[in-house]
């Protein structure tokens, strides 16, 4: 798939399928998906059936609640990184040290032990001493359910950048007390039903106390939402609403366990669905009048020139731009994995061969820790430096006009790029213009000064009219 312009230079191609490349996938992920296909659904059948309601839901103490605001100039450190322990988390903190180290930086975790490791393991990585991190960093310790810990946390920072998830599961009493603290906040869940329910939650809290919290800063869902925000800007200014949205994608990047761990947790417990007063979509807004049908396709789909394959994130990254969006029309959304047909066709039965598996509990845990990454796991550094995600977006107006984009990233979007874009998310809310508090998505908050970061330290992204 080719780049337009100037990405050409820095483009990693996505190259055809041989033909015995296919013959030979098949051979294998068909008999795959026949045999574990009944298992998967009566393992999911039987996991639902015997799912306990879950637990009611804590609340921040009412002591901790009362506590007044603290003024942003007089807190100690200017972004904590919560999470720092997980494999985005230590990058996360790798990137501040090496290009902003006059940040006042802390981590925090649970473990005091795991986070000194985790200083001495960036220190490595950086090629200085460990006695030089140690004295840049702070170290905080909180659990994920100590609200006096957690507390502390957002009192104490201006910003909290979060990696540490799966989010709906261990993310929520983080971002509960970021809102009455006033502390703005970034994570990079690609959890969309997690998110709808913080913005019913907490929004109206984080607008009472200014706090910015702002979720999908990373891979999910920074390059679609920010790509699909200039588009519909570029046709406004011909007058005309975004009535289609095609993105075509490439991308070379090797799963987490921390991934693994939320796309399981999405599936086997997932989160209850809270509605904002009124009965609308918390993500979708009460203001709209256009509603957004998700034409991605299950299987290689012929579209334009290309074919498309089944691209697991088109489900979050369509709910994304739900909440940056206009949408004073109907919106047509289709996204894939873009290539030529055996490519389509090698992906989607790797794709589906690769859930059926993932989703078939025995199997799965024998295969944890071999095949599939645990918690704390994730692609070595010569990987991320061989990945890359290429997106490009075509949108169409209501009176027929066509504007194309272009966006790169030349290293492993999962993670060493979806750190830079979390830092980044971090770095403008600390330091850029005033923002009304809420709960928000890049792209509806941020999305421009977000994009000029981005491409002034590494992102390449370009746009044209047909």
């Amino acid at each position: 798939m080719a780049a337009p312009g100037f990405l050409k230079e820095r483009e990693k191609r996505v190259y055809p399928t041989s033909w015995l490349s296919l013959l030979k996938t098949t051979a294998v992920a068909v008999p795959t998906i026949l045999l574990f296909a009944p298992l998967a659904l009566i393992s999911q059948k039987y996991i639902s059936s015997t799912r306990s309601s879950p637990p009611p839901r804590t609340t921040i103490p009412k002591e901790l609640a009362d506590l007044p605001i603290r003024p942003l100039e007089e807190r100690e450190h200017d972004i904590t990184i919560m999470g720092a322990t997980g494999f985005c988390g230590r990058i996360c903190l790798e990137y501040y040290l090496a290009n902003y180290p006059d940040l006042k930086v802390a981590i925090a975790g649970r473990n005091q032990a795991k986070l000194k490791d985790t200083m001495k393991k960036v220190a490595k990585a950086l090629d200085v001493s460990e006695d030089s991190v140690l004295s840049k960093v702070t170290v905080l310790i909180a659990d994920s359910s100590d609200y006096t810990g957690l507390s502390a946390v957002a009192r104490s920072s201006r910003v909290v950048v979060s990696t540490a998830g799966p989010f709906s599961r261990i993310g929520t009493a983080l971002v509960e007390v970021c809102a009455y603290a006033g502390t703005s906040y970034a994570d990079i869940t690609g959890e969309t039903a997690w998110v709808r329910n913080n913005i019913a939650r907490y929004g109206e809290k984080a607008r009472e106390t200014g706090a910015v919290i702002v979720s999908l800063c990373g891979h999910d869902s920074v390059p679609w939402e920010l790509s699909a925000n200039r588009l519909e800007k570029e046709l406004k200014k011909k007058g005309e609403d975004m009535t289609r949205l095609v993105f075509r994608d490439a991308i070379s990047s090797a799963a987490s366990g921390g991934t693994v761990s939320t796309i399981i947790e999405s599936v086997e417990n997932p989160e209850p669905n809270e509605r904002a007063k009124g009965g609308f979509d918390p993500l979708f807004g009460e203001k709209k009048q256009g509603k957004i049908k998700n034409a991605s396709p299950l299987f290689v789909t012929k579209e334009g020139n290309s074919f498309l394959a089944p691209f697991l994130m088109s489900n979050v990254n369509v709910e994304a731009i739900k909440r940056s969006l206009s949408l004073n029309s109907d919106l047509e959304y289709v996204e894939g994995l873009a290539g030529d047909f055996n490519t389509g066709f090698v992906t989607t039965l790797n794709t589906w061969m690769s859930m059926m598996v993932l989703f078939t509990p025995p199997v799965r845990n024998k295969l944890m820790g071999k095949f599939i990454p645990m918690s704390g796991q994730g692609p070595s550094l010569k990987a991320q430096k061989h990945g890359y995600l290429l997106v490009l977006g075509e949108a169409t107006g209501s009176s027929g006009s066509v504007v194309r984009s272009a966006i790169y990233y030349d290293r492993d979007p999962g993670y060493r790029d979806t750190a830079r874009m979390a830092c980044e998310s971090g770095l403008e809310l600390l330091e850029g213009r005033k923002r009304e508090g809420g709960v928000y998505t890049p792209g509806s908050v941020m999305g421009e000064e977000l994009m000029e970061r981005l491409c002034k330290t590494g992102t390449a992204f370009a746009i044209k009219e047909d």
